[in-house]
């Protein structure tokens, strides 16, 4: 086999790289042995810049811009020390002397290195911005551009927005800056419905200029604008009775409203549900009409209505002519719902003076007898022993007439 000679091996690239490299590493070895105190000059770059520092925490001051530089340092030494030099063996620091408060300064380096004398930094200082960090908040406003509703039967709500506020952090000359936060919405038509639009939220200053900032945080960058849109309809007004004696014609008690109706306005699936509006309860174990023909009520709507016409009170007259009252002893006791298993006896055999209240062609006649006290026990828990339970009259077979108070009976179950 035929051995391949030297010029033959220099034509082919790979053997004259590897050829390059162990004359390279000769060459340094050669130079360290033979002049290893010989001095020289590197330059290291990429070193960085050491800024931290607890002098900011005593002025209460952030570094804002500037953070985390990078420099070129010459470093001059014995070739065997700044050789190898790199940037982890080179410590670069700020020097915060000179800052007394909030601004924009020019800090002086220094560098240190245990491989040789420090030349020079380029550059030889860097430019660092710093300031207070504050907290502010400011209200949300709304403004909607665009925004109706049809003539008549529609109403606007308290427009508002979600969150009511936000919370911004930043450099305290900045934030001092903002004075408002706005989300905006743009409508086309007018409304007949409630709409939520979500919409993010601008920063501007007093004189209504956008302000932005890389350096301004905040807790919420978009907010919900809420516009509620209330339809309006006319309601009738009416009276509710309680404890009405039974068999009692309601249809027979006469009165007049000082409203018949009202004009409300409420969210569409509300308003739809909606038939009447109840301007107050009477109780008839109250109502004494012998004594009192009027009954005023404040005007008291569910919850999300609007009182368009601002009525504020409704008055109820009775009409109460040929009403009179008389005194009975009432000693008719009905139990009614005893439950099975007990046996349920009134105690109470009387109840006296009970004032009763109808027409007087009707009083004249009337008897005891007529008159039922009686013992629901339907909506009790019964166990043995002795209670005080209400007990309701009623006079279910003449007609317009009712007895005042509320009264108990004890009964006993076995």
């Amino acid at each position: 086999m035929k051995l391949p000679t030297l010029s033959g091996l220099l034509k082919k690239p790979s053997y004259t790289m590897v050829l390059s490299v162990l004359i390279a590493v000769l060459a340094w070895f050669v130079v360290i042995n033979t002049a290893p105190d010989q001095e020289r000059l590197v330059t290291v770059r990429n070193v960085p810049v050491n800024t931290s520092t607890n002098a900011l925490a005593g002025l209460g001051l952030n570094v804002i811009e500037g953070g985390e530089p990078w420099v070129s340092v010459q470093v001059k030494g014995r070739v065997i020390e700044v050789g190898n030099l790199e940037a982890k063996d080179i410590q670069v620091t700020a020097s915060f002397a000179d800052i007394v408060g909030a601004g924009t300064y020019d800090l002086r380096l220094t560098a240190t290195t245990t491989a040789g004398t420090v030349v020079a930094i380029t550059p030889p200082t860097i430019s660092m911005t710093f300031d207070r960090e504050v907290n502010k908040e400011i209200p949300v406003t709304v403004d909607v551009n665009g925004l109706s509703v049809p003539d008549n039967d529609y109403i606007l709500g308290s427009v508002s927005a979600s969150p009511s506020s936000i919370v911004i952090r930043g450099p305290e000359k900045e934030v001092n800056r903002i004075t408002r936060a706005v989300v905006h919405a743009d409508l086309d038509e007018p409304l007949t419905r409630s709409q939520v639009i979500s919409s993010e939220i601008t920063l501007t200053n007093s004189e209504d200029e956008v302000v932005t900032s890389s350096h301004i945080t905040s807790d919420f960058t978009a907010a919900d604008i809420t516009i509620p849109v209330k339809r309006k309809v006319e309601l009738p007004l009416r009276v509710s009775f309680i404890n009405v004696p039974e068999g009692f014609p309601l249809d027979e008690l006469k009165y007049t409203l000082s409203n018949e109706s009202i004009v409300v306005a409420a969210q569409e699936r509300t308003i739809a549900n909606t038939t009447e509006i109840v301007a107050g309860v009477i109780d008839f174990e109250q109502m004494d009409l012998t004594e009192q023909s009027t009954y005023t009520f404040r005007v008291r709507l569910p919850e999300d209505f609007v009182n368009t016409e601002n009525i504020e009170n409704v008055v109820v007259e009775f009409d109460t002519e040929g009403l009179s009252s008389t005194y009975l002893n009432l000693n008719q006791f009905y139990i009614v719902n005893e439950p099975s298993g007990f046996h349920v006896t009134s105690m109470t055999q009387s109840l006296y003076n009970v004032k009763i209240i109808g027409e007087e062609a009707a009083l004249k006649t009337l008897k005891s007898g007529d008159f039922m006290v009686t013992i629901d026990l339907s909506d009790r828990d019964v166990h043995v022993g002795q209670y005080e339970v209400p007990a309701s009259i009623s006079a279910p077979t003449r007609g317009k007439v009712w007895a005042l108070g509320a009264h108990t009976a004890v009964i006993n179950i076995q």
